[in-house]
């Protein structure tokens, strides 16, 4: 079994395409060139080095260095594999596979903590009318909102805290209340709060919404968090997941019964890309603005040709947006469809470039 780490480490990305003979012109921290897989008149292959990736914007395909080497010589990845390792002489000779670093996680009385919160949090869901109407205005039904534990920050968590015995210092560390003035202050106040569950549905991370315009509308707890709604997502299996960027297109997605993940935000971190390995089909479907795309590309390519990028209906911002129009649910279908032709079609057309070249 070959170390992948290391190969990878063994052959820089842009070195390797260069390699290739591609010539490849800087572009800041990037490069860009001419696409070898297609007849590229323009420059529309990117070269990531910070990310150890590639991505051509002409024929919509990218990875990372094996992905490049594999089709550039038509190999499988078992093949391409070896002949990089092979490729790296002695360097590799010596290096034994590392042991994967778990995710750094909170210890078990923060855990409590959290847990403690979310469970406060829950019991005054639906005690505020304008709660209520917020939640179900943003497409999310009272069911599916009990089902996935939301809550409501109302006053009253601190006193709740010391009546249970928890540690208010643990608690000002993870951010749930803070010492201001000579008095507890409770910064979760006014917010709808959506939590990250285990698969035992303990909250193992929450972050809070704010209903009235604030200059933060998002304010989580200060814990790690892989990915929104994993251990959800696994009651669908492996075969397909879609990832989001905010807490509230994830709810949307749970609302419509599909497997989904928010990133709640715009990267994808080591902890996360590893979490998304087992599934076979990645579905990307960020924000229809810039940074959406940008995202979108730079994602890509970090999981090849299990990655698709999903386009949202033209005039809509982002799933939530969607979640709110009737027939929503339908559109988003038909753009996971639309996905997975082009990704298919893509394939084929290389498949049949590959024979006519051969």
């Amino acid at each position: 079994m070959h170390d992948l780490h290391a190969i990878r480490a063994a052959h820089p990305i842009a070195e390797t395409i260069q390699g290739a003979g591609v010539e490849l012109l800087p572009r800041g921290r990037r490069f860009v060139a001419r696409c070898p897989f297609h007849r590229d008149s323009a420059p529309s292959l990117t070269v990531y080095p910070d990310t150890a990736s590639w991505y051509c914007y002409g024929c919509e395909v990218g990875g990372d260095v094996f992905e490049f080497v594999r089709r550039i010589r038509g190999l499988s990845f078992k093949e391409t594999a070896a002949a990089l390792a092979a490729d790296s002489g002695s360097l590799l000779a010596n290096i034994t596979p590392l042991r994967q670093r778990a995710p750094r996680s909170l210890r078990a009385g923060d855990l409590e903590i959290v847990d403690a919160a979310v469970a406060f949090y829950e019991q005054t869901l639906t005690t505020f009318p304008d709660v209520r109407a917020y939640i179900t205005r943003r497409g999310v039904s009272l069911d599916t909102a009990r089902s996935l534990r939301l809550g409501y920050a109302g006053r009253g968590l601190t006193e709740h805290l010391r009546r249970s015995g928890f540690n208010l210092a643990s608690a000002q560390r993870l951010g749930l209340v803070k010492w201001d003035q000579g008095a507890w202050r409770e910064p979760f106040a006014g917010r709808v709060i959506v939590p990250n569950v285990d698969h035992a549905r303990r909250a193992i991370w929450f972050t809070g919404r704010a209903i009235l315009h604030r200059r933060l509308r998002y304010l989580n707890v200060e814990a790690p968090s892989p990915l929104l709604g994993l251990a959800h997502v696994r009651n669908f299996g492996h075969h397909a997941v879609v990832v989001v960027e905010g807490p509230f297109d994830w709810l949307t997605a749970c609302e419509w019964r599909i497997p989904a993940v928010a990133l709640v935000g715009t990267h994808l971190s080591p902890v996360a890309l590893q979490a998304l390995a087992p599934f076979d089909r990645v579905y990307f479907a960020l924000d229809a603005d810039e940074a959406g795309r940008r995202a979108t590309a730079a994602m890509t390519p970090q999981l090849g040709d299990r990655a698709l990028a999903v386009t949202l209906p033209r005039g809509v911002h982002d799933l939530n947006e969607l979640g709110q129009v009737e027939g929503g649910r339908d559109c988003f279908l038909r753009a996971l469809v639309d996905a997975r032709t082009r990704h298919d079609g893509r394939g084929r057309s290389s498949d049949t470039d590959g024979a006519r070249a051969a």
